[in-house]
């Protein structure tokens, strides 16, 4: 029963989001046989809208799984294409580098997809994978946001920085606030690691570093949460 993680997806919100998103991600759905409530219901009835096979089994207890399909990840090329394109004006870009933690990177996704950002970077090589996990938490955000996966991302922030995106580093040792800066402009958002931030040789690339505390005594929050802040100021700025 238990398939490969990376092609795994669990939970009502994250299959939800699939049927409606991209319904032909779905291989099978498997519900789990000791419910019978308006939930699962519901999703039945969502499933067999979409024409979507599923089946009932004991060896899951709770939340329902499914099996999907893989899919070519977008990368730089993509990326380029979408910034040079006009799709999108002055966009708003969340870039994660080095997020160890799939839940974490679950719940900066669910930030993302909830503000709408124009594309979500992540640095391949430097961060948890999507998983099911990840996929979870991010309770179906990761189907409704353009992410892409890079290899380089100095290469990357070089590419921002031409196409006129200013790009900011959080850092809690940063002397400027959050509040004091303008993203209604093209702007990309880097967060780093729950441990020691966003890497050295990424913040040299940046146009500003930023922090999101004034407190002297206790700068750091949770990634994600330093995620849904600074996001929800950009928006925020972007909609007055």
């Amino acid at each position: 029963m238990r398939k490969k993680e990376n092609d795994l997806r669990i939970g009502f919100h994250s299959l939800e989001s699939i049927i409606i998103n991209n319904p032909h991600k779905i291989k099978k759905v498997f519900l789990p046989a000791n419910r019978d409530d308006s939930r699962i219901n519901d999703l039945i009835k969502l499933m067999e809208k979409n024409e979507i096979a599923f089946e009932i089994t004991k060896k899951i207890k709770q939340e329902p799984e499914a099996t999907i399909s893989s899919e070519s990840e977008l990368d730089l090329k993509d990326l380029k294409n979408l910034i040079n394109s006009n799709d999108v004006k002055d966009p708003l870009i969340l870039i994660l580098d080095n997020i160890i933690d799939p839940r974490n990177l679950g719940a900066c996704i669910r930030s993302a997809a909830v503000i709408g950002v124009d594309a979500l970077i992540i640095n391949k090589h430097q961060c948890a994978p999507i998983n099911a996990i990840a996929h979870k938490v991010s309770v179906g955000g990761a189907e409704v946001i353009k992410i892409f996966h890079v290899t380089n991302l100095v290469n990357c922030l070089k590419f921002l920085n031409k196409a006129n995106i200013n790009i900011y580093g959080l850092s809690e040792h940063a002397e400027n606030s959050y509040v004091e800066f303008n993203f209604n402009h093209g702007s990309a958002i880097i967060m780093g690691s729950e441990e020691s931030g966003v890497r050295e040789k990424t913040l040299e690339r940046c146009d500003y570093k930023i922090n999101l505390s004034g407190n002297k005594f206790f700068k750091s929050f949770n990634v994600s949460v330093a995620t849904g802040i600074i996001l929800s100021e950009a928006n925020r700025q972007r909609n007055i």
